[in-house]
């Protein structure tokens, strides 16, 4: 087999995109497969991004004028080609499932609006002119190599595609393959020996949802309410209105994934009847299921990354990815470009990956954090919600650090403001108790996570956080 490139990636979204953009950029030879089309990049709405990944990535932020945001990259209507849509919101306010209240303090939403569909093609075009190849209707079969072997047995030397168009299949080899394919994990699960790896997401890790992009009556809007917010915990998950232009506004939620849920478009069409100014014209839309769950222990092996929804690079308590992927790719990056400097590949040579996401500049401990406290308080009924917010428990203030895919413990003031505003329920006061302490404690865990590969620490790591992860299971 020839070896035209150092890196092949499978699948062309925010991640695998970026990542191929700063590998071609250092030089590296890479080239990106996705079994779509070329016209197919990204989903046909825009999504809460967090600005600090963007400005990682290289995207210049817009100015907040009068009106909103101003610039060159802000759209100037909800079909133009531009990246951010000019709403500025700043500051979100939290309702109470029930609708009977809000926190007394709004979120810290750090944010913006951001067009899928333009920035999948912005990077996209970013990657092609930095170098890197990406060749569409190609799906990624399969690993090439050793792949039924214990984690630190694997051995991958390449993936295997098929060109979807002429219905051939062949290997393409590589010194790092990487599986950016989206919360299936295609390649990540076909590991099939190495359970610290190969973790399929199962329904506990997904969310079903469903948004719509509409049209707004200008001349009714006054009559309704339409403030940007979060319908925080309904239905085990959250709703929302975020008014885009003064006449768009994007109505949708969330909820987990279970036999028992409920449809999110039900709940989506009832919050629009009871708001006469948004009429039925849809400007964009859809739904679909979304990765709400944590991370494997491990994202890497020999000759081999996974990056994005892929990795479980998603905040568990909202479901945004996109942030998430994009600083994973560029520590995938950063990780593969001095792998080859250095000629090494293999598991140990790319563990530097696993350091710099879970226990470094990255964000996977605090993911797994929050991850264990929205397993424990996901199932909280709507009264109880409603009391924690209405007893200023569960405030803005509290929120905003996870609601940002940050995990933070409260401080010995707010743990005693909580006990004597919480007297009347001590049940739901010991769950809350339960929730940070193992918040705290998996927090902790992850900040130990091995900096170097060493097979029997790395087992004894991932058999306590097997325990840890297991008295959440447990319990529920």
């Amino acid at each position: 087999m020839s070896n035209p490139y150092q890196v092949v990636v499978a699948g062309a979204g925010p991640g695998g995109t970026l990542l191929a953009r700063d590998l071609a950029r250092a030089g590296v030879k890479v080239a990106v497969y996705e079994a779509g089309p070329e016209a197919e990049s990204g989903h046909n709405w825009s999504d809460a991004v967090e600005k600090s990944a963007l400005a990682a990535a290289g995207f210049t932020l817009p100015a907040i004028g009068p009106d909103g945001y101003e610039g060159p990259l802000v759209k100037k209507d909800e079909r133009d080609d531009n990246l951010f849509e000019p709403h500025v919101m700043n500051r979100l306010q939290i309702w109470a499932p029930d609708l009977s209240g809000k926190t007394r303090t709004d979120v810290d939403f750090r944010y913006i609006t951001t067009d899928r569909i333009v920035l999948n093609r912005m990077l996209r075009q970013q990657a092609v002119e930095a170098g890197a190849h990406i060749l569409y209707n190609h799906r990624a079969d399969g690993l090439v190599g050793i792949t039924d072997a214990p984690l630190g047995g694997i051995r991958i030397s390449g993936l295997r595609v098929t060109d979807r168009h002429h219905e051939q299949t062949s290997e393409v080899p590589a010194a790092v393959t990487v599986d950016a394919t989206g919360y299936r994990a295609l390649l990540r699960t076909g590991l099939t020996a190495a359970t610290t790896i190969n973790r399929p997401f199962a329904k506990g890790d997904l969310a079903a949802v469903y948004r719509t992009v509409r049209q707004l009556d200008v001349t009714k809007a006054g009559e309704d309410n339409l403030t940007d917010h979060y319908r925080y915990g309904a239905y085990r998950g959250y709703f929302w209105t975020h008014r885009h232009h003064a006449d768009v506004i994007d109505v949708g939620g969330g909820v987990k994934e279970a036999p028992d849920r409920v449809n999110p478009r039900d709940i989506v069409n009832d919050m629009i009847r009871q708001r006469p100014s948004i009429t039925a014209t849809e400007l964009r839309g859809g739904g679909g299921t979304v990765l709400v769950g944590r991370s494997p222990y491990t994202l890497t092996a020999s000759g081999f990354l996974a990056v994005g929804d892929a990795a479980g690079q998603v905040i568990p308590t909202t479901g945004c990815g996109v942030g998430g992927a994009m600083v994973g790719a560029m520590l995938a990056a950063r990780t593969i470009i001095e792998a080859l400097e250095h000629g090494n590949t293999g598991i140990d040579g790319l563990w530097a990956y696993n350091r710099l996401w879970f226990g470094g500049p990255g964000r996977g401990n605090h993911f797994a954090a929050l991850a264990a406290l929205k397993e424990i308080l996901q199932d909280l009924s709507h009264t109880e919600l409603a009391f924690l917010m209405r007893r200023d428990i569960l405030s803005g203030d509290m929120l905003t650090p996870s609601i940002n895919g940050i995990f933070e413990a409260p401080d010995v003031i707010t743990t005693l403001k909580t006990l004597m505003r919480g007297m009347s329920r001590p049940g739901l006061l010991l769950q809350l108790n339960r929730a940070t302490t193992m918040g705290k404690k998996i927090f902790r865990h992850y900040g130990q996570y091995p900096s170097d590969w060493e097979e029997k620490i790395f087992a004894a790591w991932v058999k306590k956080a097997d325990a840890l992860f297991g008295r959440i299971v447990a319990a529920d």
